[in-house]
C-alpha cells in the first residue's frame, strides 16, 4: 500500500508537469504559428500531457488501492505530509529492481517490478528535487542572517 509521503512526492510531480505544460502552452501563444519554436512547444505539450495523464492514472491506482485497504486518511492532508526520505525510497527502488531481476520477463511480478521502479525513480527525483530547493532556501536565509 502506498504511504503518505508517496502521495505527496507523486501530487508535487504532477504539480510540476502542469507548470511545464503552462509553460509550453505560453510559448505557443508567444511564437509564430507553424515555425519551429510553435511545433516544439505544441510537441513539448503533448508529452506533457501524457506524462500528466498517465501520472494521473497512477495516483487513482493508489488512491484506489489504500481505500481497497481500508485505510481511508481523515486525518491527513497531503499538504502537510513531508516526502519519504530518500535513504527509503532508494532502498525500495533497489528492492523493486531485485525482484525484476529474479522475475520471468513478461510475467505479472515483473510488470509489478517495472511500474514499481519507474515510481520509485520518480518519487526519488521529486524528492529529491524538493531536497535540493529547501536547502538552497535554507542557506540563502543562514547567509542573509549572517553577520557581515
Amino acid at each position: 500500500m502506498p504511504r503518505r509521503g508517496e502521495f505527496r512526492a507523486f501530487t508535487d510531480q504532477m504539480l510540476e508537469f502542469i507548470d511545464e505544460l503552462r509553460e509550453a502552452e505560453r510559448t505557443k501563444q508567444d511564437v509564430q504559428m507553424g515555425s519551429p519554436e510553435f511545433v516544439a512547444a505544441a510537441r513539448k505539450a503533448e508529452d506533457l500531457s501524457r506524462m500528466a495523464f498517465r501520472w494521473a492514472q497512477m495516483q487513482l491506482q493508489m488512491a484506489l488501492e489504500v481505500q481497497e485497504q481500508g485505510g481511508e486518511m481523515t486525518d491527513v492532508r497531503l499538504i502537510n505530509v513531508e516526502p519519504r526520505p530518500l535513504d527509503r525510497v532508494l532502498a525500495a527502488w533497489r528492492e523493486a529492481q531485485m525482484r525484476l531481476d529474479l522475475a520471468t520477463p513478461g510475467s505479472p511480478e515483473s510488470e509489478a517490478a517495472v511500474q514499481d521502479i519507474e515510481r520509485l525513480r520518480e518519487e526519488y527525483q521529486t524528492s529529491f528535487k524538493a531536497r535540493a530547493e529547501v536547502d538552497g532556501r535554507s542557506r540563502a536565509t543562514e547567509d542573509a542572517s549572517a553577520p557581515h
